[in-house]
Formats: C-alpha cells, sequence, structure tokens
C-alpha cells in the first residue's frame, strides 16, 4: 500500500513526487516511458534559470533531480484502469501488476494526434513521422512537408530549415497561429520555407514510402500534388484520460476536471496535474508548479 501514486513522469508528475517525497508520504510514480512531449522540444527558452536547453536535456534535469530524492519510479507501465476497492483505497490496474494506494495524482499528460487521411496509416515510420527533435537530421538536402501552422508547426519547420532543402508548411488556417511572431516573420523569410495557408492534406501516396501529398485549398477548393520524401504531423494533442473516466469527469476536449485551488479531481482522492488537465495554459513551467500543488493538496487530503 502507498500513500500515493503518481501516473506521468513528466514536470508535473516529478514535480508532485519531489514534494510527497519531502512530506514523507510513500510514493510511487507509474510512467509508460519517459519520451513524452518534452523531450520533443528541440528548444526550450522560457524555462526559468535555464534559458536555453533542448527538451531531452531538460528531462534528463528532472530525472537526475528526482533520484537525488530517491523517488520509486516504474517505468514501462501504461496504466489500464482505476477503481475504488470496499476500504475506499484506489486500485491502479495496470498492463503488468495492479498497485494499491490511498490517493492518486494523474498527471498523464497528452499524446500526439494523428492523421486520418488515406496513406496514413500505412506510412506511418515510412516517411511520416511525428517528432522533429528525432528524426530532422534523416531528411538533409530532401523535401518534406509539415502539416500544423500552430506553435509546434512552427518550430518544427524551423528546426527542419537547417537540414532540409524544401519545406511547405500546410496551414489550415488563414494565418500562422500563435504567439511567437518572431519565429513567424523568420519562417516568413526563409526561401527554403514556403507557407501554404487555408489548406488541408486529403491523401499520402507512395511505394515504400512516402513519394506524394495531395491537399485541398479552401477558398479555390482546387487540389494540388506536391513531391515529397517526408511529411512532419503536428496537428495538435488529446489529453491520456481514458483509464479514469468511470471515477473523475472530463470536458468535452477529454481533460480531467479540476478544482484549480487544490487540484482535487470529482472524485474525492484523486488529483490531476499539468496538460491532462482543464488548466488554461498548457506550459511546462505551469505543469511543474500544478504537480507541487497537487502533492501539497494530498498531503492535506490524507491528513484530514
Amino acid at each position: 500500500m502507498h500513500d500515493l501514486i503518481i501516473i506521468g513522469a513528466g514536470p508535473a508528475g516529478l514535480s508532485a513526487a519531489i514534494y510527497a517525497v519531502r512530506k514523507k508520504l510513500k510514493t510511487l510514480v507509474l510512467s509508460s516511458d519517459f519520451d513524452g512531449q518534452i523531450t520533443k522540444a528541440y528548444s526550450v527558452e522560457n524555462y526559468l534559470g535555464l534559458p536555453d536547453i533542448s527538451g531531452i536535456d531538460l528531462m534528463e534535469k528532472f530525472l537526475d533531480h528526482t533520484k537525488k530524492f530517491s523517488v520509486e519510479i516504474k517505468s514501462g507501465i501504461k496504466v489500464k484502469d482505476i477503481k475504488k476497492n470496499n476500504d475506499q483505497n484506489f486500485v491502479i490496474e495496470t498492463s503488468k501488476e495492479d498497485f494499491l494506494a490511498k490517493a492518486v495524482i494523474i498527471a498523464s499528460g497528452k499524446k500526439y494526434r494523428k492523421l486520418d487521411i488515406p496513406g496514413s496509416k500505412e506510412f506511418e515510420g515510412r516517411g511520416i513521422t511525428y517528432c522533429a527533435t528525432c528524426d530532422a537530421p534523416l531528411y538533409k538536402d530532401k523535401i518534406v512537408a509539415v502539416i500544423g501552422g500552430g506553435d509546434a508547426g512552427q518550430d518544427t519547420a524551423n528546426q527542419l530549415s537547417k537540414y532540409a532543402k524544401k519545406i511547405y508548411l500546410i496551414n489550415k488556417k488563414e494565418k500562422l497561429a500563435g504567439e511567437n511572431h518572431q519565429l513567424q516573420e523568420m519562417l516568413r523569410q526563409n526561401k527554403k520555407i514556403e507557407i501554404i495557408n487555408s489548406c488541408q492534406p486529403l491523401e499520402i501516396k507512395g511505394n515504400k514510402f512516402v513519394k506524394s501529398l495531395i491537399y485541398i485549398c479552401q477558398k479555390s477548393t482546387e487540389k494540388k500534388e506536391i513531391e515529397i520524401d517526408g511529411i512532419f504531423v503536428e496537428i495538435g494533442s488529446v489529453p491520456i484520460s481514458d483509464f479514469a473516466k468511470n471515477l473523475v469527469k472530463l470536458n468535452s476536449l477529454g481533460e480531467i476536471i479540476i478544482d484549480p485551488k487544490t487540484n482535487m479531481t470529482s472524485c474525492p482522492g484523486i488529483f490531476a496535474a499539468g496538460d491532462v488537465t482543464d488548466i488554461p495554459f498548457k506550459q511546462m513551467i505551469i505543469a511543474a508548479g500544478e504537480g507541487a500543488k497537487a502533492a501539497l493538496s494530498v498531503y492535506k487530503y490524507l491528513r484530514n
């Protein structure tokens, strides 16, 4: 029996773990992997005290910091369900074994939304990728398309400009979204990058690997086909919350609804923190703070 089980080992989960252990709570962190969204960030410039660091390096610092407090972490474990037993404790059912806890913090984050057009499944891993940090160097001197005109898509196009000879940035909106206007201007000035607004992908073609992308423009309804060697998908993400839907309330986006003061969910004893919740801003530094707040709330809950 643990006092607290934390589901997820991103900024929210590891921050919660440090605060919980410092409060002498018997704590266990369950993680499917350490390859979450944070590791996909090419450069993090807005984390206090670390003005220019890659997402992978920042994650390593989080883990090193957590290990100094001897936090128990089990990785490679996927949570399948959370239930209450007769003693009103929580049973965490996983892909490997079940765990028992008096309280739970869900900090499972989000997963990337995937393309759903003809060819998207067939060519995944064969020209379609969801990680520019991982795969951009593989496309040196090649032609690629980036699907998505938000912050992530813009960052991906910028990364690729250091390797690819031509980048098509396919944006379904009339103009680029996001707050990084400096980056947007850089993309517009980059001769390697062609921004295609008000258009969306229709079909991916190829043989063993991706060879072309068909897209349609909303205003003209004209279909166009471009020859490419790869596609980088950045069309948003969805909360990893399915395993908790029988106990906690979710909003229309699948995010866990929390009390913003305590991070308590609709189920007493279950708390949530980070991108999986309905907090309005999805930022690493906010997730870390939310994790700390959730852990302190758990401590108060268990004392009472």
